[in-house]
């Protein structure tokens, strides 16, 4: 097994930071999240009840702490050569005096940073992401410290992705292609959702094994049939049975995602079964519109929220309101971290400019009294505009 980052990438990464950290008059930053402590680590840690913390300091060497079950691909995974563990119930192996995960990570976070210097510092700590039980508890454990709110400072990092995080996403979109392929190639009236799952998951499989076969992954597939019974919001679970057919008349959309080492590849296609009405036609054709318009617009130096007026304009000049915003930001995202890299919502409030590396989905979302209308895609901001990730037809689609 290989590193999933080159050591050049994750210098990079680690350097970033420490100009903001200087302007911000901080001595380190703390990432206690799986997105931010992967993003400077290269080490991805889901911490299944078993906190983390990955330090950087403005000068000198990074250091992590973490459960001694993480330490192995940690070790294969990350350069960081300063990794303190502790046991799920005690900083060391010793079963006297147990304590929990959080006190035992304290314990070696508190020699870490008197180690380094730290215990007068200003940190910089996750204010979005971690609870306020956990930030009483490093207040105290780190008494002579100074924790500040920070989370812009490595979030606002993110945001623009480098060459090897967008060779992950396009590989991670190009493996949802495949899936979504087959369901349209597949999908009509009376095909099953059992049917659907299994021939996109068979086909993304031999894809993904294909293009990484290296790679750690998942892949999720909604193929459109089914009730909203079973709907949890954005969740991971199944919203339809595994005998839900397609019928005439439905408005179906059919949801892929391959996630390639954290980083997300999403498709997402309205499908219309059977033979649509004049209404299902014009309705699907007023989302294509704002889908297509919003691609085009989108460039270096233009605002997300521009971008998001642009769907609005046109759901609104055909008699259209709106629920939603029209995209998200793609990347390194999870459910763990809200599903969602925040900065890059595409949404009226947001004055963010757009620049090269940026990876956004433009997902004008329409219901109406048939269905919702939605098409997905990843678009990839260029020097002088944008590529959209995906080779699947993006008009009004009848199977």
């Amino acid at each position: 097994m290989t590193a999933i980052f080159s050591a050049a990438e994750i210098e990079r990464r680690q350097s970033r930071p420490r100009e903001a950290m200087a302007a911000a008059s901080l001595d380190a930053v703390l990432a206690t999240s799986y997105p931010s402590s992967y993003y400077l680590s290269g080490a991805p840690i889901h911490p299944f009840g078993r906190p983390l913390a990955t330090l950087v300091p403005r000068d000198g060497d990074p250091a992590m702490v973490i459960s001694i079950i993480e330490l192995e691909h940690v070790r294969l995974q990350s350069t960081i050569e300063d990794v303190r563990t502790y046991w799920d119930f005690n900083p060391t192996p010793e079963l006297s005096d147990p304590r929990p995960p959080l006190a035992s990570l304290l314990v070696h976070l508190a020699s870490l940073v008197r180690d380094r210097g730290l215990d007068r510092a200003r940190i910089g700590y996750e204010d979005a992401t971690l609870p306020d039980r956990h930030l009483r508890a490093i207040r105290q454990g780190l008494p002579g410290a100074t924790l500040v709110p920070a989370s812009d400072i490595v979030e606002s990092q993110r945001l623009g992705l480098s060459d090897e995080e967008l060779a992950i996403l396009r590989d991670a979109d190009a493996v949802a292609d495949v899936g979504q392929q087959a369901i349209l190639d597949w999908i009509g009236t009376g095909v099953t959702a059992r049917e659907l799952h299994r021939t996109a998951i068979e086909a993304m499989e031999s894809a993904i094994l294909t293009r990484r076969p290296e790679a750690a992954f998942a892949l999720r597939v909604t193929p459109g049939p089914g009730g909203v019974e079973r709907v949890a919001g954005h969740s991971e679970w199944r919203p339809y049975g595994p005998d839900d057919a397609a019928r005439d008349g439905a408005v179906l959309v059919s949801v892929l995602d391959a996630i390639v080492w954290g980083y997300t590849g999403n498709v997402e296609r309205t499908i219309l079964i059977g033979e649509p009405s004049e209404r299902m036609r014009r309705d699907f054709g007023t989302m294509v519109e704002a889908n297509e318009r919003a691609i085009e617009a989108v460039r270096p130096g233009l605002t997300v929220r521009e971008i998001d007026a642009i769907c609005k304009a046109v759901f609104a000049a055909a008699g259209h309101g709106t629920r939603t915003g029209s995209g998200v930001g793609r990347g390194l995202i999870s459910y763990e971290g809200n599903h969602r890299i925040l900065g890059l919502d595409l949404r009226p409030y947001n004055d963010l400019v757009l620049e090269p590396g940026m990876a956004i989905s433009i997902e004008p979302d329409l219901q109406t009294e048939d269905g919702t209308y939605r098409h997905c895609n990843t678009i990839i901001v260029t020097a002088d505009g944008c590529v959209v990730d995906s080779a699947i037809e993006r008009g009004i689609i009848v199977r």
